[in-house]
């Protein structure tokens, strides 16, 4: 079918789109009936399911109180919300910068490494994704960066976390480029489309180690892991990382607000105190964004929440074994409730949807993220279905 609109990342000719009747859940009801188990949490923001109940509700009490406001002002929830979201992150000696997006929140995120720094060259990642923004996608190392003619002059690549002597290659990279020139290194603290990659404390220790050497700042993108998708609240937590920057969307308003934020340090903050913040949005702050950022705390903080999701991550744990001994598997990485299953080939996305299930799929590679908010039977049966459907598929 032609559609009048465009289809994110695809061929816009003979697309096949979920058409989509209701949600409840993690579960997508379609037009003809059919039921789909999300697994993906849409495009991993749909941390708390498609309908949340708290989320709604202070969307819609924010609705009825101040539905916008300009950047400049300040309104109920802001400054509550905002010092709640600090705590949260155990990062209160900052300040947070809000966005629209996670393409936006590193798109910012750049250009105050840069204007804090008077320093262009960002390292990054050949395995990354940071946005679709122009900005975001210069940092960005995957297939989404080449048709947009980046500035090359903008961005070096450092090795994979588990390249041979990643760390003096990185190091080697700084000197001969001049760390006069390196602005940041930005880096997905755990990767997510791109195979769910992470660091070891080691390798972490050293990033942190080259970055105070040269007097390079540390961004951290979390986009895709924050918000208790790896067992913690934030990726960092696992490595007991100190950032100078910090990217956040997705989770932050389970997806049912466009919406994002930058945490700075308090010597970022602290620079902006005496000095113009040449940063700015429309929708800076917007309060129906800071409602569902809101909402999402008091679910993440509520004790059954925390019981029912340490359940899910046991038994997540449990079933991806499973795989590991399947023929057509070829290796599993997991963190919390995100898996990267590699595969001998690649298996359509439409015969896991067939099988009620909607998951990524791309690359001989399935990636798993599904809603914190599943029950255990729920989670044990998707499982099952996505097992059954590489089975049939091998």
């Amino acid at each position: 079918m032609d559609y009048p609109f465009y289809v994110t990342w695809s061929k816009q000719k003979d697309l096949e789109l979920i058409d989509i009747k209701s949600v409840s859940g993690a579960i997508i009801t379609t037009k003809d009936g059919k039921d789909i188990f999300d697994m993906s949490s849409i495009s991993y923001q749909a941390h708390f399911g498609h309908n949340h109940p708290i989320i709604i509700k202070n969307i819609i009490e924010q609705l009825n109180t101040v539905p916008m406001s300009s950047p400049k002002a300040n309104f109920p929830n802001k400054i509550e919300t905002t010092l709640k979201l600090l705590n949260y992150m155990k990062k209160e000696d900052g300040k947070i910068f809000y966005t629209t997006s996670g393409a936006e929140s590193v798109e910012n995120a750049l250009k105050i490494a840069r204007d804090i720094t008077k320093k262009k060259i960002i390292l990054a990642r050949q395995n990354s994704y940071h946005g679709a923004t122009l900005g975001a996608l210069t940092v960005t190392g995957d297939w989404r960066n080449p048709a947009h003619q980046t500035p090359q002059d903008w961005v070096l690549r450092i090795p994979e976390p588990d390249f041979p002597k990643a760390l003096e290659l990185t190091r080697e990279i700084i000197l001969k480029n001049n760390p006069d020139k390196i602005a940041a290194i930005i880096i997905e603290t755990i990767t997510g489309g791109n195979g769910v990659y992470f660091g070891s404390d080691d390798w972490w220790k050293g990033i942190r180690s080259i970055c105070n050497e040269f007097n390079i700042l540390l961004i951290l993108d979390e986009v895709v892991c924050g918000f208790e998708r790896t067992g913690k609240p934030f990726g960092y937590m696992h490595h007991s990382l100190d950032p100078d920057i910090v990217c956040l969307a997705k989770g932050i308003s389970g997806g049912m607000i466009p919406f994002g934020a930058v945490w700075t340090s308090k010597k970022i903050s602290e620079y902006y105190s005496k000095n113009i913040l040449c940063c700015g949005l429309t929708n800076y702050a917007h309060p129906l964004g800071i409602a569902a950022l809101k909402g999402v705390l008091e679910i993440v903080n509520n004790l059954d929440f925390k019981e029912n999701l340490n359940q899910l991550e046991l038994i997540f744990r449990e079933e991806l074994s499973k795989f590991k001994s399947h023929r057509s598997v070829l290796e599993v990485r997991s963190i919390g409730l995100l898996a990267a299953i590699d595969l001998d080939k690649t298996i359509d996305a439409k015969y896991f949807i067939k099988n009620g299930i909607y998951l990524i799929s791309q690359n001989n590679r399935i990636i798993l993220a599904p809603p914190l908010i599943l029950n255990v039977e729920q989670l044990k049966l998707a499982m099952n279905k996505i097992f059954k459907t590489i089975e049939d598929n091998s």
